[in-house]
């Protein structure tokens, strides 16, 4: 796990000197993802630099750049291989000689005998960029599920990479300009969706994307290497037996480290599955888990995580954050995110990698992919409520008339009053693609409509089917309501939301977070099936609850599912409410005249006075803006 960086300056005189602190700048800005050594190449127009984070072959011998044996070839590279050793088996076959054993070297002995095809080989999470000099080329790629970002500027025939996009911007071509269009797709989804980034002229590269800069005839290409697809197969007999060869498979390899490995435990099903099969199925021992308490019994899982400690003999710490240091470790955490992320997922994993990170961890195994995997969320077991109101027109109208009265909404971990609120959202409209859209939402795009002033941002106006283009456009190859849904969590929710906070707020304290549930060959396999099958009335993950049970730990197969997040909207009130108000300040509305401060303190109003939980509005609104602020972006 790594910090990349670099850039190609197209101007045929340069000042190299000067280049170069521009890419110690970019450089410096990836400290916290690779403490451990840094490096840089420049020859001519092409600059590349690296931080690393040592966990496979600690020898400065894998430092990089690291280079082909004919120096025409370079690579930056930041994530893991976890086939690598399969890779170099079968490379060694051929009589390719290695020079060390890490995974950066089978990585870039893979490009010289494959090509561009090395990504149907590879397994992994992973961003890299290999400058191919006789080629004249960049070849970079991001890997199958998004876990590793890979942000890039190209305008003018300038081009520019790197891991983190506030690392980005401190080249000076790089424009700090906002891209207003994708700002209201940020107000709608959270994040930043599918190639969208704040900026004009800056993108990510997709998962299972990879794209190939010709600097010498100055042109970009993108193509996808890999696409998620769905099955009908029934269930048969086999099914548990090869899934669970499958995961064990990749757990194996997912241990795979030169130093020690820890596991976030939260006591769920995802968690509690890998702890288990890592301790009986594959003898790992000595197992360390961590879990993360905030005092609040609607969100804490510190009990059920006890228990299977217990069960399986691991070595747990539960870490109860001090109530005197939750203000300003959200604020550390916020002024750290190097691009607008509203999801408090960030933060919660950002309160407990850091505790990680005391304990001297560099390698933590996570649980994400599991609810995207199996449908897992709350919005699958609410679709088939959905389904059948959605036409019920006399029963859906009393429940909009219900809607209508001023309940006072909890703020404990998603009250009643709450949830009913969120699932009317979905009936806005109806018998359309975009129900989950907007139960997931911060802002309806109607809300955006009063909460921005178009002409502000160079817009005429802003319409709603601009918003839901990007929903409209993943949804579109699907047949079914079903497929529709999952199709939602596996490539937008899973890389824009889960993915990236994951590896923010890990890496912000320089620790690898690996997700075995994130593996092509158990995706694959998995989406071969009917997905109707994983799914009752009442619960999800029929096959991992199954295998708890025989394991002993029905108490945790039959617990209520839990997300793993904080009290945000309780500590908005709390602890972070001085914070909001300067949303509200002269500064602020001198800033960023596009936004209608008065609807906006309305929002603010009804949280502090208890009367709405409208915790994501306002954290969307607050990250964005604080964003902007810092980094010093026009509008």
């Amino acid at each position: 796990m790594c910090g990349i960086c670099g850039f190609y300056e197209p101007k045929k005189e340069i000042d190299k000197n000067q280049n170069f602190d521009f890419l110690k700048l970019m450089n410096d800005k990836l400290d916290h993802r690779g403490p451990d050594q840094e490096g840089y190449f420049n020859r001519q127009n092409i600059f590349l630099a690296h931080k690393r984070l040592s966990i496979i072959d600690l020898d400065k011998r894998s430092n990089q750049p690291f280079f082909s044996e004919d120096k025409r070839k370079i690579l930056v590279f930041n994530g893991e291989i976890y086939n690598y050793l399969e890779l170099k088996k079968k490379l060694s076959s051929d009589g390719i000689k290695f020079k060390t054993t890490s995974d950066t070297e089978v990585l870039l002995k893979s490009y010289e005998k494959w090509g561009f095809e090395m990504l149907n080989y590879i397994d992994g999470m992973f961003s890299f960029a290999i400058v191919d000099l006789e080629k004249k080329i960049y070849f970079c790629a991001r890997d199958h599920f998004g876990q590793k970002p890979f942000f890039y500027y190209f305008k003018d025939n300038f081009f520019a990479f790197s891991s983190e996009l506030t690392s980005l911007i401190q080249h000076p071509q790089v424009l700090r300009k906002l891209d207003s269009k994708n700002m209201l797709n940020y107000l709608h989804y959270d994040s930043f969706v599918g190639n969208q980034t704040a900026l004009k002229f800056t993108f990510k590269l997709e998962p299972s994307e990879y794209l190939i800069f010709d600097y010498e005839n100055n042109s970009l290409i993108k193509k996808k290497y890999w696409e998620i697809k769905y099955e009908n197969k029934l269930i048969d007999k086999n099914f548990s037996k090869n899934f669970f060869s499958i995961f064990s498979k990749s757990i194996k390899n997912h241990f795979i480290s030169d130093v020690p490995v820890a596991i976030y435990l939260s006591g769920g099903l995802d968690s509690t599955s890998i702890a288990t099969l890592a301790k009986k199925e594959l003898s790992i021992h000595k197992l360390k888990a961590f879990n993360l308490k905030f005092g609040n019994k609607s969100f804490d899982e510190d009990k059920l995580a006890s228990s299977v400690a217990k069960e399986l003999d691991l070595d747990l710490e539960t870490f109860e954050f001090p109530e005197k240091d939750i203000a300003p470790t959200i604020l550390n955490l916020i002024e750290n995110l190097d691009e607008p992320l509203s999801d408090p997922g960030y933060l919660a994993v950002g309160m407990i990698s850091q505790y990680v990170k005391k304990n001297n961890y560099k390698v933590v195994i996570s649980g994400d992919g599991g609810d995207e995997l199996f449908g897992g969320y709350e919005p699958f077991l609410k679709y088939n409520y959905y389904d059948k109101l959605k036409n019920n027109y006399p029963l859906l109208a009393l429940l909009k008339l219900v809607g209508k009265i001023d309940f006072n909404e909890s703020f404990e971990y998603m009250g009643l009053s709450y949830k009913f609120r969120i699932f009317m959202r979905g009936f806005s409209k109806v018998n359309d693609d975009f129900y989950n859209s907007r139960w997931l939402s911060s802002y309806l795009p109607e809300e955006i409509q009063k909460l921005v002033n178009p002409t502000a941002i160079g817009i005429d106006s802003i319409k709603e089917k601009d918003i839901y283009s990007f929903t409209n456009e993943l949804v579109s190859n699907f047949n079914t309501d079903l497929e529709k849904l999952y199709i939602q969590y596996q490539r937008n929710y899973l890389p824009n939301v889960i993915c990236s906070h994951t590896d923010k707020a890990n890496m912000k304290f320089s620790v690898e977070a690996r997700s075995p549930f994130l593996n092509k060959e158990l995706f694959e396999y998995v989406n071969s099936f009917d997905r109707s099958q994983f799914l009752s009335k009442y619960k999800s993950k029929k096959i991992l609850r199954d295998f708890l049970e025989k394991n002993n730990m029905s108490y945790v197969a039959n617990a209520k599912k839990k997300g793993f997040t904080i009290p945000i909207a309780l500590w908005i009130n709390k602890y972070l409410k001085d914070e909001i108000k300067k949303l509200l300040s002269n500064e602020f509305k001198t800033l960023f005249k596009f936004i209608n401060y008065e609807y906006l303190e309305n929002i603010i109003n009804e949280h502090f006075l208890n009367k709405k939980n409208n915790y994501k509005k306002i954290w969307s609104i607050y990250i964005l803006l604080k964003w902007m602020k810092r980094n010093k972006i026009e509008c």
